[in-house]
């Protein structure tokens, strides 16, 4: 029941919410379909993030996927944590692990060997604007640790604009939501694998293409 009210929302509600009102188009979806386990890699720059590529998933590999979010940000409430894990599948990490608690890393590659699929920001948190900063380890760990899984490079425009990070106000324009195709770390290198992720991200954004990441509210 939880999986066909969820489906029901993002498909009834969610979807079209996104693309009529706030202005999301989603492009080259069609590589979800095919892969049957994946690591989806993205740049973060707001709270649509997460909900606009769980949108763009078919419902089969959406009860599937969980969203890596921050536990000291969303975990501050039941209601929050309830909210997250039903809508995202969320697993909520946390910069201090519990003692005889798994890592975050620990967490993650449990869950991967589980058969699950993942959403992460190799940033590690909503940056700036426009502005990619430096990935953390923990996606080339992943990736090596779990070499039949392929990540699937996301490059997302515009949200930026739309929520940035410590605003609250909501503000409709055109979003992009690029997905590539599924691919595989070429090395056990971590620092390597981590240029190749970045690298493939951002040649999701095409030549000439404006930013439209970048809004000043000053």
């Amino acid at each position: 029941m939880k999986n066909i009210f969820v489906s029901f929302i993002y498909t009834i509600l969610v979807r079209p919410w996104l693309t009529f009102i706030i202005g999301v188009s989603f492009h080259n979806i069609k590589p979800l379909k095919d892969a049957n386990q994946f690591i989806i890699v993205a740049n973060h720059n707001s709270h649509f993030d997460t909900v606009s590529i769980m949108a763009a998933l078919p419902s089969n590999k959406r009860k599937n996927t969980c969203a890596v979010a921050s536990g000291d940000y969303f975990g501050k409430s039941p209601f929050t944590v309830t909210l997250m894990k039903l809508f995202f599948n969320a697993i909520l990490i946390t910069k201090k692990t519990k003692p005889g608690h798994l890592s975050n890393l620990e967490l993650l590659d449990q869950r991967i060997k589980e058969g699950k699929s993942l959403i992460m920001y190799p940033e590690g948190s909503r940056g700036n604007p426009g502005t990619i900063s430096s990935f953390k380890k923990g996606i080339a760990k992943l990736l090596k640790e779990n070499p039949s899984v392929p990540f699937i490079p996301v490059y997302l425009d515009g949200f930026g604009r739309v929520l940035p990070k410590n605003k609250v106000l909501i503000v409709p324009l055109i979003c992009k939501v690029r997905f590539g195709s599924p691919l595989f770390a070429t090395t056990n290198d971590t620092k390597t694998t981590l240029e190749e992720v970045k690298k493939e991200i951002l040649n999701l954004k095409q030549k000439n293409e404006r930013d439209r990441n970048q809004f000043d509210f000053n």
